[in-house]
């Protein structure tokens, strides 16, 4: 078997893989039978190339990681019952069902007693209790699987989980340390600031724990959805991507709303580049304008890869690389020019910079929401790794660090509810270097294109030639890393 060979063979099972975990992720019928059967075929693959093979080097990583995902894809899969099946409201319902952890956001964004939504939220923190053995059991085999697979011979050093986070993203850990600190010691302050303000403005009190980030990205916006009501976010985002001149034709969107659906948006690169699958359900008009251009993002990211790549280029590229385009195009619906001349949003007595100005300080708030949030969830997981912390020790540690940069007395059992910290290895710190990374994306292609550049086939055919290589990506061609375009964006006032 030579290089080419097993290349196919691995990305015939990603395929059927990536295909029947759409179904589960849509709240499809699906069979947990074929996902456990599909992972031992890729593990078995993944073996049979690091017993052949040491060349590329993503392969070797990728391949280390497989054999660690499949090792503990029956983990995974009670995991994901549980959520639905455990984590269940004894009182609160959404739809005429008991609130589950898959429509707890929903739950969150329509229920207008906050007494319901604390209960809720003390009872799925009671009910981590389910998930706790699972997420440990699953991570000790995840160390072990990279204990067992990486280095070990020629004197050549065994990786961790964060050993080859690090190296995908091509940092070291005191640079992505500094990285994430540096950004959370900034946002702190004015996020701490801000949270005071807005908390008296949208819910007449102080901010509590149970008002988390994903309860503010609906409600902080909710006296200005009116404005959003009319627009249609998956023909919105088409329009604006095909007058860039996107092929869109590749792109399946899901929108139907069912009980055991994924709760967050999210995009499945089924065969890149040409099956890719978009599901999201609504939550508020806003918040659900924001999560299809996210995932839209994603999406032509996905397709725009050239067919001709490597294999390993068209699916190996890093997080922080995979979650710039989709912050980029997410952007958009906070651009005040973009909102005002592409969305119609307007205000009925004409004052429109009111409109706009209420807007973008909301949305200050909410990047200062998430790069504090996001700090405490990155730090957390890269000392779970760093310190093997145990699953008591890192929810005290959470909470520590939840309160050290949000200032909220967040229980430290919550990171076991969130939809990324329980599952990934790390993937977290890559929202906050590709949120740097978007910011500088825009800027770039602002001066070349001017203001307006979304309205130019010029910058869709620059943003297509970006992403074309996929994990041959040239970051230098826009981006220095720099966190103070962006920070300063979100710090400033009005």
């Amino acid at each position: 078997m030579n290089l080419q060979q097993w290349c196919q063979l691995d990305e015939r099972i990603y395929v059927a893989e990536s295909d029947e975990r759409f179904k589960q992720y849509a709240g499809l019928a699906y069979s947990e039978q074929v996902i456990k059967r599909l992972a031992e075929l890729k593990s078995a693959s993944a073996q049979l190339f690091l017993e052949n093979f040491k060349e590329p080097r993503e392969l070797y990583l990728s391949s280390i990681e497989a054999i660690a995902d499949s090792s503990t894809k029956a983990l995974e899969l009670k995991l994901y019952s549980l959520r639905n099946k455990k984590v269940v409201s004894s009182k609160a319902k959404f739809a005429g069902s008991p609130v589950n952890w898959s429509s707890w956001r929903q739950f969150n964004s329509a229920e207008k007693d906050e007494r319901k939504r604390k209960q809720v939220y003390d009872e799925f923190v009671r009910k981590t209790s389910y998930l706790s053995p699972v997420i440990e059991a699953r991570f000790d085999a995840i160390a072990k699987a990279y204990s067992e697979h990486s280095g070990g011979s020629g004197g050549k050093k065994r990786l961790g989980p964060l050993d080859g986070y690090l190296e995908n993203e091509g940092l070291s850990y005191s640079q992505l340390m500094d990285f994430v600190k540096g950004m959370g010691g900034q946002a702190k302050k004015p996020f701490q600031r801000a949270l005071a303000e807005m908390s008296g403005k949208v819910l007449g009190r102080p901010a509590e724990y149970y008002d988390d980030f994903y309860f503010f990205r609906n409600r902080v916006y909710s006296d200005l959805e009116k404005h959003f009501a009319h627009i249609d976010p998956p023909a919105q985002v088409k329009r604006t991507l095909a007058a860039m001149g996107f092929d869109l034709s590749r792109i399946h969107f899901d929108t139907k709303d069912r009980k055991d659906k994924y709760p967050s948006p999210i995009c499945f690169f089924v065969h890149v580049p040409n099956d890719v699958r978009v599901l999201y359900k609504s939550e508020s008009p806003y918040f659900d304008l924001q999560g299809c251009y996210h995932e839209m993002g994603h999406a032509t990211h996905a397709t725009s890869i050239d067919p001709a790549a490597e294999y390993w280029d068209r699916y190996g590229f890093p997080m922080g690389v995979a979650e710039i385009f989709s912050i980029f195009l997410e952007r958009l619906t906070k651009n005040r020019r973009y909102l005002k001349k592409s969305l119609g949003v307007t205000a009925a007595d004409d004052d429109d910079d009111k409109v706009l100005d209420e807007l973008q300080a909301r949305n200050n708030f909410m990047e200062l929401y998430f790069v504090t949030f996001y700090t405490a969830n990155s730090l957390m997981k890269a000392e779970f790794w760093r310190r093997r912390l145990s699953m008591d020790g890192a929810s005290k540690l959470y909470a520590r660090l939840a309160r050290q940069y949000t200032g909220l007395d967040i229980p430290g059992e919550y990171w076991m509810l969130h939809h990324i910290l329980p599952d990934a290895i790390m993937y977290v710190p890559s929202y906050l270097l590709a949120a740097v990374r978007a910011a500088e994306l825009e800027r770039h292609l602002q001066d070349t294109f001017g203001e307006d550049w979304w309205e130019e086939e010029g910058a869709g055919r620059r943003i297509r030639e970006i992403m074309r290589p996929g994990a041959k990506i040239d970051l230098s061609a826009f981006s220095k890393m720099d966190s103070s375009l962006f920070m300063k964006e979100i710090t400033s006032a009005g």
